[in-house]
């Protein structure tokens, strides 16, 4: 829309002027020199020219400003000479303004003849394209001190308007990189603001918002098609831009004649010549539609322009009546479109030389816009915030009606159940302090309990300790036993091994299903505690390996040698009797790592993740003994450690294998 009204007003305000073209000086001490009031321009009139031609021709004329030739089929031609005091290292970048331009075609003097120093132009391809920018740039080398004289030669279906600048390379390499920043930073954001106006569409289905989002859509459409960065970044061709960019414009003239009449509601104000105004303007955007699809773009913009300028003029006018009169929605439509209409004069005035060129006057079209679109937005966002807001009181004003009518039943209904209340009330008491009868019972015998199960694990400890000591000196006595002895040894071994493993599991469940456990940390020595459990079975069963010597460690050497030892009684329960279970010792920062592998079958993916459960046993261990509470314990143990159990290999080529890790030293 702001592009639209660009074009618009620089159409209707620019006007010739006397002034005479003069040889502009190359600085280069400036990195951009604006060639306005330095052009020449010369029309054909049935006659196709060459650059010699058109260099000889009569008819030249002085433009004061930058050339505006508004919407014609005829070819225009621009004369620049530029005087060069001395010679000048680098190259020079001749950059047009208008991204629109259908041919450009740029000529340099060379004694008698001319040279094309580039070709641009929509109905160019862009890989023939001198320089990969958004509009026409042609770079040109001032080889040699004096004058020097360059043609343009012009031709475009769309508005005949552009500016023409001179940069020294570097200077504009950085413009461009300042450019881009800007382009991403101004696009980003009308990005942002049209996802979160479709997210809003999205959420309220209301028709307003729905109007501002397809508003804001065409907007964001037409102002990168008339910058060209979509045709430069995909090389879209002027068949589709052109008729793009006539679709986007009647199509927005359309949609910004709703919003306009929505923020003031006229609607309201005026129902019937609202309702006339809005069918007028559809069919003239059909009209204005029809021959952009056509391929006329001329014929379908400048219609659109001067209903364009029309509608501002009016809406400007109705505005002021109705400030006047003390219309407050007249207040923020000053506001919003008062901005982008400033902004707009302020880019036009600029492009005719009234103001001068600086950050302000560049972007002022730009930032108008942009405030013009977020104010918009606020607003809507508003609107719909302050609806829902009414619809909320009135919802609660319905709702405290309703409330006074139920607080007199409720009164009622409360009085009858006083009365039941009272008697549920006693008939609790009487079930709590049964309640408090049972559990002082239930504490009582839990603490009987505990008391019997710690001396259970002491009474059982003792003589399977002594049992299983003394068949390993039996067996290993001299003289050596016979292999029947030592095999009644290794079995009566076996036996008090797992009655140990038994207490183990029932009795340090018992004890650390309390409530609180004390734990005992004192210095230990792990290579002995691992040679000791190892000790409990058949010889060579155990395999221990260190990669690293522990050293220092502290912690509960019991608890650790109950996780240890239900490990390894899992391990040797789960392999056959030739292979041996190994035992990696590892270090990982202030972390022990005690791996515990063994070869095995596969364990089934379903009871991967339930191994640790309480009583749960796999489908390999159903005919084992063993009551489920192996890795249990050991996973509550280590957790009380302040480490972690975990199964590193479920089978395959690395075996069955868990790992235990441990801090060296309590936290």
């Amino acid at each position: 829309m702001s592009r639209l009204l660009s074009l618009l007003l620089l159409f209707v305000l620019s006007s010739p002027s006397l002034a005479t073209a003069t040889p502009l000086l190359l600085d280069p001490s400036r990195p951009m020199i604006d060639a306005s009031g330095y052009l020449e321009r010369l029309e054909e009139h049935g006659v196709s020219l060459d650059a010699a031609g058109a260099a000889g021709a009569e008819g030249w004329q002085p433009l004061p400003g930058n050339l505006n030739a508004g919407y014609t089929a005829q070819t225009q031609w621009l004369r620049l000479t530029l005087q060069v005091d001395r010679p000048l290292p680098g190259r020079w970048m001749l950059r047009l303004g208008n991204a629109l331009l259908d041919d450009v075609q740029v000529y340099r003097q060379r004694g008698d003849s001319w040279e094309l120093l580039g070709h641009s132009g929509e109905n160019v391809p862009r890989e023939r394209w001198p320089v990969d920018y958004r509009s026409a740039v042609v770079p040109f080398e001032p080889e040699v001190p004096g004058p020097q004289v360059l043609l343009l030669r012009l031709q475009s279906k769309n508005a005949m308007v552009t500016r023409l600048e001179i940069w020294q390379r570097l200077a504009f390499d950085n413009h461009s990189r300042r450019e881009n920043l800007n382009f991403g930073l101004y696009f980003g954001f009308y990005l942002l603001l049209v996802g979160l106006h479709l997210l809003f569409w999205l959420t309220t289905r209301t028709p307003l918002s729905g109007l501002f989002f397809v508003y804001l859509g065409l907007s964001l459409l037409n102002e990168v098609l008339s910058l060209g960065l979509i045709q430069q970044l995909s090389g879209l061709p002027v068949f589709w831009s052109d008729r793009l960019l006539g679709v986007g414009f009647a199509c927005n003239l359309l949609v910004g004649f709703r919003m306009s009449m929505h923020v003031l509601r006229l609607p309201s104000l005026y129902p019937r010549p609202s309702r006339w105004l809005d069918q007028l303007m559809k069919g003239v955007a059909l009209l204005c539609l029809l021959p952009a699809l056509a391929g006329h773009y001329a014929w379908s913009l400048i219609p659109v322009q001067w209903l364009a300028l029309a509608l501002i003029v009016g809406f400007s006018s109705i505005c002021a009546i109705l400030l006047w009169q003390g219309y407050r929605h007249a207040r923020f439509f000053t506001l919003a479109f008062g901005i982008f209409y400033v902004g707009l004069l302020t880019g036009m005035a600029r492009n005719l030389g009234h103001l001068p060129l600086n950050a302000w006057t560049e972007h002022a079209s730009a930032q108008a816009t942009m405030l013009h679109m977020l104010l918009l937005s606020l607003w809507l966002i508003g609107r719909h915030e302050r609806k829902r807001r009414a619809r909320e009181r009135r919802q609660a004003n319905r709702s405290a009606m309703l409330a006074r009518d139920q607080s007199l039943r409720l009164e009622r209904q409360v009085e009858q159940r006083t009365a039941d209340l009272r008697q549920e009330i006693q008939r609790r008491e009487l079930l709590e302090q049964e309640l408090r009868n049972a559990l002082e019972l239930e504490q009582r015998v839990r603490t009987e309990q505990q008391d019997f199960v710690a001396m259970v694990s002491h009474e059982f400890r003792t003589p399977l300790a002594i049992i299983t000591t003394l068949s390993q000196r039996i067996e290993q006595g001299v003289p050596a036993q016979s292999l029947k002895n030592a095999e009644r040894c290794q079995r009566i071994r076996g036996a008090a091994s797992r009655l140990l493993a038994l207490v183990d599991e029932y009795l340090s469940d018992d004890r650390m299903s309390e409530s609180a456990i004390e734990l005992k940390h004192a210095p230990y020595d792990l290579t002995v505690l691992l040679e000791e459990l190892s000790g409990d079975f058949a010889p060579g069963r155990i395999r221990n390996h260190y990669q690293w010597l522990p050293q220092g460690l502290v912690s509960d050497a019991g608890l650790l040698h109950i996780a240890l030892r239900n490990l390894l009684a899992n391990a040797d329960r789960h392999s056959s009797a030739d292979e041996a279970v190994d035992v990696v010792v590892n270090e990982e920062g202030e972390f022990l790592l005690i791996d515990i592998c063994n070869v095995s079958t596969s364990i089934p993916a379903h009871e991967r993740e339930r191994l640790f459960r309480k009583y749960f046993r796999g489908q390999s261990a159903k005919l084992a003994p063993g009551a489920g509470l192996g890795l249990y314990l050991v996973r509550r143990i280590s957790e009380m450690l302040g480490g972690d159990v975990t199964l590193l290999s479920a089978g395959g080529e690395r075996g069955v294998c868990f790992r235990l890790r441990l801090p060296k030293k309590p936290a």
